[in-house]
């Protein structure tokens, strides 16, 4: 076992080894090392309803400086994706770099000790496997390698209790090959102790939990700009990253009036919920709350990815194996004794179909696919043309060649900074809250801002909602008019009343010059019931052509609600009436607003004053019968829904009267059925009998004989009749299908 101190001297060896191979780099990068390091304060922030926030950094530097920008593991996917830098006085951004992390799986893959991130004891104990160890159970001990770890179960003693027994639980057992060859099994308990005595080992164990450490440790990523330049220079970097949504909350405070008025005003005030979880402390600060949601998307730019490549066997050719021949017995005998079992003859194919599919799998052209200087994904060695300029050409990428240019214009600054400028845009649900003064929200602080102050026009109203049958409690509610000139977001609202709290809410959002209904409380002194519901329908025209009949009908549903007011002052209620599709209102109100579901009515109540509402709709709708395929109950219910109308009568007559004669006549064809089956059932008896009395005295077969002759006879005549019948159904159903066809009517019914 080597000492400590030898250790040491091996790690200050291999630390000292790299160090002097980089003093030549060091020297060379010294020579473009920034002159000046420099931070950049943020300056403004506008926070989005989709959890995105955009910030600028805005500052000045001066001569060749390196800009510092701290963010979390977590923003750095959306930083890479959206950085812009732009130097606003001629200075050239040459690059940005920030500490990369490689993946822990991809870390631990390179350890020589086989360990997941979250092993457990048996893993760890099956990774080491071979290695030299001591093993102390209190006072003995054992010095070998571990050969294996095992897991024995026990099971419950019968009679033991549960409480005590170890019944379920694992044993670990570790077995141990001693320098003198003894194996011995322990078992692993609170008071044993494992000592791993190969000191490389111990090594790779030791970086495995150094790598779980320091993995809990790099949540923070540098991100450092470097800007070249001569001179004193403003310089702006911007960037979107994660934020919470920030959120609209707003106060309505009104003061009741001794007299109700046509119209009222309120005050309004909006705030905003904002949370600072950057961990960057925003200090005068321009912020704006934008009520949009641009598309925005994470895609992992800060994590290593490494490309799966299939792995290609090694091909190996077939062998032979030993044989065994046996001699003949025949004289005549075909079989040839060199030959090969059919067996060997099936494994020498197969290896030949692996060889021959290995080395087509392994072709120089297959393997020049993807390696730098062969033709393929990577080709080129110097500049070959690709995605990425420079040495590597292609998909492999290579040095960034940046090429000098002449000072550039404001307009153009952002292109040659690497990023273009952002543009703004307007739609129609975009709006945004500008704050005219700078704000301060420290890092993990969070902040109520405001965002307005107005005037609004609010009418105070009882609101009623109905479902056509039944409505709802009455409701204390503002029929607010938006005047403030701004769109007013989604959120929560409070309302002050007189200087007290009278209720809350929720609004959706509400843009310029809508009105809104907002309930905020229940309103106890406002009752509305129902009565006098009418629905019915009647039969205002019937038309008929060409077999079908149509009976076009006017739909009429009607209700009155009842308001009483037992309020000490004035109501004024708006009632919610549903809209039905295709109907139209008739009665003499009219609503003073409608909506794609309701109808608001808006009517007064004085104190305890009862005031009625009568809301009536009409839907004008037809039925079509197809008249050759209505029964009688269809007919019947044709002449119930016109209300008996005596012209449909007469005209339906004729052809009642054919279908009562076609009923007749198919009953007759029936009958004459049902009776020539009779007739040939009997024709078969008696045939059976007959033939069973072959051997029987003559008077016996004469008699049947004659019954037979009787009985065909009958059939004779029942199957001429048959035909007569069938052929005056047929008749009958030309005769009702000519009338259904000929039937015209054009007819207005006036019901009672």
């Amino acid at each position: 076992m080597r000492s400590p101190q030898v250790i040491a001297a091996l790690l200050v060896i291999a630390i000292a080894a790299p160090a002097q191979q980089a003093a030549p780099k060091a020297a060379k990068a010294s020579a473009d090392a920034p002159e000046h390091a420099s931070s950049l304060p943020v300056t403004r922030v506008s926070l989005y309803k989709n959890g995105v926030g955009f910030f600028e950094h805005t500052g000045h530097v001066t001569g060749n400086s390196a800009v510092t920008i701290d963010f979390t593991s977590s923003q750095l996917n959306d930083v890479l994706q959206s950085l812009t830098a732009i130097d606003l006085n001629g200075g050239r951004i040459s690059g940005a770099g920030y500490n990369s992390m490689t993946p822990l799986e991809q870390q631990l893959r390179n350890l020589p000790i086989s360990l997941s991130e979250n092993p457990t004891a048996a893993d760890f104990y099956a990774a080491v496997r071979g290695a030299r160890v001591e093993v102390r159970a209190g006072t003995n001990s054992i010095t070998g390698r571990l050969l294996a770890v095992e897991v024995r179960g026990t099971s419950k003693e019968a009679g033991s209790d549960s409480s005590d027994s170890k019944a379920g639980i694992d044993h670990y057992f570790l077995t141990v090959v001693s320098d003198s060859g003894d194996v011995k099994s322990i078992e692993l308990t609170p008071t044993t102790s494992v000592q791993l005595l190969d000191s490389t080992l111990h090594t790779d164990v030791t970086r495995y939990l150094q790598l779980l450490d320091s993995n809990r440790s790099q949540g923070l990523r540098h991100l450092t700009l470097d800007d070249k330049g001569t001179g004193s220079r403003e310089l702006r970097v911007s960037y979107i990253s994660e934020v919470p949504i920030w959120k609209s909350t707003y106060r309505i405070l009104f003061t009741d009036s001794a007299k109700a008025e046509a119209s009222q005003t309120a005050t309004l005030q909006g705030w905003s919920v904002v949370d600072n979880t950057t961990g960057t402390d925003w200090l005068n600060v321009q912020l704006s709350l934008i009520a949009g949601a641009p598309q925005s998307f994470i895609q992992p730019l800060s994590q290593p990815i490494y490309s799966r490549r299939p792995e290609i066997p090694i091909a190996t050719e077939a062998q032979l194996t030993p044989q065994t021949f046996d001699s003949s017995i025949e004289a005549d005998s075909n079989a040839s004794a060199d030959l090969l079992s059919q067996n060997q003859l099936q494994t020498l194919a197969s290896n030949g179909r692996n060889f021959n599919a290995v080395h087509g799998a392994a072709s120089p052209k297959a393997v020049s696919m993807g390696v730098a200087g062969y033709s393929g994904v990577s080709a080129g060695m110097a500049g070959g043309s690709g995605i990425g300029p420079g040495s590597g050409g292609n998909y492999g990428g290579g040095v960034m060649r940046m090429a000098a240019a002449p000072p550039p214009s404001y307009e153009d600054e952002a292109k040659d900074s690497i990023s273009p400028a952002s543009k703004a845009a307007a739609f129609d649900d975009f709006f945004a809250y500008n704050l005219t003064e700078p704000v301060t929200i420290r890092k993990n602080e969070s902040a109520l801002v405001p965002i307005l102050q107005a005037k609004i026009d609010a009418d105070r109203v009882t609101l009623v909602s109905s479902n056509g049958n039944s409505t709802t409690q009455p409701l204390r509610a503002l029929w607010i008019t938006n005047n403030t000139g701004l769109t007013l977001d989604s959120g929560s609202f409070s309302i002050v009343e007189n200087g007290n709290f009278g209720g809350e809410g929720l609004l959706d959002p509400i843009h310029d010059k809508e009105k809104r209904l907002l309930s905020y409380a229940a309103d106890q002194a406002v009752h509305v019931s129902t009565e006098k519901q009418v629905n019915n329908s009647r039969v205002t025209h019937i038309t008929a052509a060409k077999g079908v009949l149509v009976l076009h009908s006017a739909v009429q549903n009607e209700i009155t609600y009842v308001v009483h007011n037992s309020a000490a002052d004035s109501r004024t209620i708006v009632l919610e009436h549903p809209v039905q599709r295709g109907y139209e209102l008739t009665s003499d109100v009219k609503p003073t607003e409608t909506t794609p579901t309701v109808y608001r009515f808006r009517l007064a109540a004085d104190p305890g004053k009862t005031v009625r509402l009568r809301v009536a709709a009409s839907h004008r709708g037809a039925a079509s019968y197809q008249l050759t395929r209505s029964d009688d109950n269809q007919f019947a219910y044709i002449i119930n829904e016109s209300g008996n109308d005596t012209n449909l009568q007469t005209a339906l007559a004729p052809i009642l009267e054919a279908r009562r004669h076609v009923a007749d006549t198919q009953t007759a064809v029936d009958k004459t059925k049902a009776s020539l089956e009779a007739l040939r059932a009997d024709e078969e008896r008696q045939r059976s009998n007959i033939t069973a009395l072959a051997t029987a005295d003559k008077a016996s077969r004469d008699r049947f004989v004659h019954d037979l002759n009787q009985t065909e006879d009958k059939i004779t005549a029942a199957q001429s009749e048959l035909t007569t019948r069938t052929a005056a159904l047929d008749a009958a159903k030309a005769d009702l299908a000519n009338r259904i066809q000929s039937l015209q009517i054009d007819e207005q019914v006036n019901q009672k």
